[in-house]
């Protein structure tokens, strides 16, 4: 017997190694659903105070079109040392995955920050906790009910002053967070 609700499976990556890092986060719906091609996927995702996105970087990745994210934190100084800084928040459009009919991903950079000196041998943990997933549609999808737990206001598009109500997803991460050591 199939569930009335198919499952979402978040799964985030943390690729690369040293100082500069990509996060990889992909997204995968219960079912086949060919009807996903009238949605929009947006992740908003904290960014710890150890780590930062670059929003120059952001810019020049935009315009070679490898990710659609912008910096929603204002006063962010990229220069600041950890213990300075709070975390920021990230707005990430996600892509359908062109290997998948039911999958989207997202790929963020990702920098850490100085931290204060520790003794040797003596590491810095970062948590980087599952980010909370929108979806707005252009058609009406019954199975969006099921997934919904509230509705957000957030930008409708990259760099868009007009504003659409999404649906925030409750869905099943693949693990509860990461921890990065420094």
């Amino acid at each position: 017997m199939r569930p009335t609700c198919p499952e979402i499976i978040l799964r985030q990556e943390v690729l690369k190694d040293g100082f500069h890092r990509d996060l990889l986060i992909k997204v995968k719906f219960g079912e086949i659903m060919e009807d996903l091609q009238t949605c929009r996927l947006l992740i908003k995702h904290s960014i710890p105070a150890g780590l930062f996105v670059d929003p120059y970087e952001l810019a020049s990745l935009q315009e070679k079109n490898i990710t659609e994210a912008e910096m929603v934190s204002e006063n962010f100084n990229i220069e600041a040392p950890s213990y300075l800084s709070e975390e920021s928040e990230v707005l990430i459009y996600a892509r359908q995955d062109a290997r998948c009919v039911d999958c989207f991903q997202a790929f963020l950079p990702v920098h850490y920050r100085y931290h204060r000196p520790h003794s040797e041998g003596a590491e810095t943990l970062i948590v980087v906790r599952n980010p909370d997933l929108l979806m707005s549609c252009d058609r009406e999808l019954p199975v969006l009910r099921s997934w919904a737990q509230s509705e957000a206001a957030a930008p409708c598009a990259l760099r868009s002053k007009d504003i659409c109500q999404w649906s925030s997803l409750k869905y099943r991460p693949v693990s509860q967070s990461h921890i990065l050591y420094t």
